[in-house]
């Protein structure tokens, strides 16, 4: 798999090539840290990209609309994803319309960015939970999940996860952190865990990114 990862600082292109790294053994990553850079690498890679992933705030982009839209028409078919510090709803919705396959808030759980990657790679989309709850897009339907619509679909498909789990295992799914999981439902961290320990052993995964996939599969997303 070959990821063109554009972003002006190394230490999170280190950590994204981490994560890429568990979608393909045969991993080839063109690094770019501005505008320029990705430029060079489309002109220089004729074979083109099987995902390109950015940030919004490059020196050259300033978080341009046209900009991206350029490159995303540059990349024809080759699914682009943003990922990036700004949580903004309007910022979101303008770069999703510009072509953008996923935006991506660097907020995101590590875990998640991994299965948001697949979902994309598989021909989906992603919207974050702020743009409407835990939007997925896969082909030409889209699925907009409200609060209490997965919750039910975790009781029917998950019956031996408590309620608490099941509310643990929705949030898993909307891209929570732990801390975020635990701010929402009032509970300490280490509750958290204790939860997202024993829902990873109910559903016989290894981790959290497992768990979220065997959720997604179940509910048909």
């Amino acid at each position: 798999m070959k990821v063109l990862l554009a972003d002006d600082h190394s230490i999170v292109r280190t950590a994204l090539k981490y994560i890429l790294s568990e979608l393909s053994d045969e991993l080839d990553v063109v690094e770019a840290r501005n505008v320029a850079d990705i430029q060079t690498a489309l002109a220089v890679h004729a074979g083109g990209f099987d995902l390109v992933m950015m940030d919004l705030r490059m020196p050259g982009m300033d978080g341009s609309m046209q900009a991206i839209a350029q490159i995303v028409e540059a990349v024809k078919d080759t699914p682009v994803c943003v990922f990036t510090v700004s949580e903004d709803p309007d910022e979101m919705r303008a770069v999703l319309a510009a072509g953008v396959r996923a935006y991506i808030p660097k907020t995101t759980d590590d875990g998640l960015i991994a299965t948001i990657l697949k979902l994309v790679l598989s021909g989906g989309s992603y919207v974050p939970p702020v743009l409407g709850g835990a939007a997925v897009t896969l082909g030409n339907e889209a699925a907009t999940l409200p609060r209490e619509t997965p919750d039910r679909a975790a009781k029917a498909l998950f019956p031996d996860l408590t309620r608490r789990q099941r509310e643990v295992l929705v949030l898993l799914a909307e891209g929570l952190s732990n801390q975020e999981i635990g701010d929402r439902l009032d509970l300490n961290l280490s509750t958290v865990k204790s939860h997202v320990t024993a829902i990873l052993r109910t559903l016989n995964v290894e981790n959290r990114t497992q768990a979220v996939l065997k959720y997604q599969r179940a509910i048909g997303v």
